[in-house]
């Protein structure tokens, strides 16, 4: 048995004194790996889960080691982190501690996401997408007039994002210093009831606008639309589809007023709602065509509203629309509601950094704009409220463990009230600039 010399000298003396106590470090505590459920909640990462092991059995090989579940949370992940926007940073990205806790591989290579981008189906994801929008809450409307109609409004957009590189079915354009530019559309739609994106398809060259709007009608919608969908043979469609349209006419677009008795006169009279909302037209009559022949749709009355425009007084808006039973200051209404499309795409391009596309793939691209998707529905169910560029920043603080779900609450609340009291002096100084 060896023998320590001073242990039992030390034992004859008593109990060795407490150690001095080291000085407490003040601040905040560090905070655990951010888990699925501290992002997105508990009852939506199990509903996400039972989607993602579907995704896990689709498109089997033997020798696969990287499933489409994988891929799909990497994407939702790095929706949250704005500095992960290529496939470098993604592979680097995958190995932190963060990433690995969701995934089931030790890497995501780039060479290995870039060729799964190509095979996965993105199509699987829409019953995400779908299960998630049943979720939302609906919206309050201040005006219960538009309530009904807002239900059925479809706001319809393209907008270009740029591509990685050459692809053969994208939009070839040119930059401002002459080089040339491959660029896709993304075509969506914007379903106004719920405040949520939806019908996203990908088009490149040798597909118009109106051409992709044209695979994709549902009867009963008010589709709401810029001069850019301006095509006889869409606006045919969406009658026959049994749809209406609320259309912004072309500066060249001839409409020509009806003469007959049994509509009143050519010109309807605008009541005092009407003004205020800044109408200063409505009349009833047919688009123009070649002579003797009116343009589609064929055998429709429709009808124009003329709204001023406060931006160039000199040029005012021409809202053309099948809609005949509705207050003009009504269509205006409804046409207002397409810069929450524009102001979509804004958040897309700028806030969430999709302004460039690391895919180039047409499956890839479209996976990309699904995840999107995904994670504007979940920024919708945490806050309760429409995607705006505090929810994503305050979620992405989340996302890197620097902020909770709990803690971002007050302060979107918060920031809320200060937007809409915004909202408020901005509508009473537009009404007085009416006004005069």
């Amino acid at each position: 048995m060896v023998h320590c010399a001073g242990m039992e000298d030390a034992a004859d003396q008593g109990p060795a004194p407490d150690p001095p106590s080291l000085p407490v470090k003040r601040g905040r505590k560090p905070r655990p790996a951010v888990r699925g459920e501290d992002l997105f909640g508990g009852k939506h990462v199990r509903m996400l889960q039972d989607h993602l092991s579907r995704l896990r059995r689709t498109h089997p090989h033997p020798n696969r080691s990287l499933f489409f579940d994988d891929v799909a949370i990497a994407y939702l992940l790095a929706f949250f982190t704005p500095a992960i926007r290529s496939l470098r940073t993604m592979e680097d990205f995958s190995q932190t501690e963060q990433m690995q806790e969701q995934l089931s591989v030790d890497r995501l290579p780039r060479s290995t996401l870039s060729d799964a981008n190509k095979v996965f189906d993105p199509t699987l994801l829409e019953p995400i997408i779908e299960e998630l929008r049943a979720r939302l809450p609906h919206l309050r409307h201040a005006d219960v007039k538009l309530a009904e109609l807002t239900e059925r409004v479809r706001v319809v957009d393209g907008s270009l994002f740029t591509v990685a590189a050459d692809v053969a079915w994208a939009i070839h354009r040119r930059r401002a210093d002459g080089k040339p530019m491959d660029t896709i559309r993304l075509n969506l739609q914007w379903a106004a009831g719920a405040g949520v994106p939806e019908g996203v398809t990908i088009s490149g060259k040798g597909t118009s606008e109106a051409q992709a709007l044209m695979d994709s009608l549902d009867p009963g919608l008010i589709y709401v639309m810029d001069r850019g969908y301006v095509c006889f043979d869409l606006l045919d469609r969406i009658v026959h589809a049994c749809s209406d349209f609320v259309l912004r006419l072309k500066s060249n677009n001839d409409f020509v007023p009806s003469e007959s008795s049994n509509l009143q006169c050519k010109s309807l009279p605008l009541s005092e709602e009407d003004r205020a909302a800044g109408v200063i037209g409505d009349r009833i009559g047919r688009l123009g065509g070649v002579p003797p022949r009116f343009a589609p749709p064929a055998g429709k009355w429709l009808r124009e509203v003329t709204v001023f425009n406060p931006d160039k007084p000199d040029e005012p808006i021409r809202l053309l629309t099948n809609i005949l039973e509705v207050p003009a200051h009504i269509i205006a209404l409804l046409y207002r509601w397409r810069w929450k499309i524009e102001l979509f795409f804004r958040w897309l391009k700028v806030h969430a950094h999709f302004r460039h596309l690391t895919s180039h793939s047409k499956n890839g691209v479209t996976t990309g704009f699904y995840i999107a998707v995904i994670g504007v529905l979940l920024i919708y169910l945490h806050t309760q409220r429409p995607v705006s560029k505090y929810a994503y920043a305050m979620l992405s603080l989340v996302a890197a463990g620097q902020a909770s779900l709990h803690e971002i609450g007050a302060i979107l609340e918060r920031r809320e009230r200060e937007r809409e009291l915004a909202r408020q002096r901005l509508a009473r100084k537009k009404a007085e600039k009416i006004s005069r």
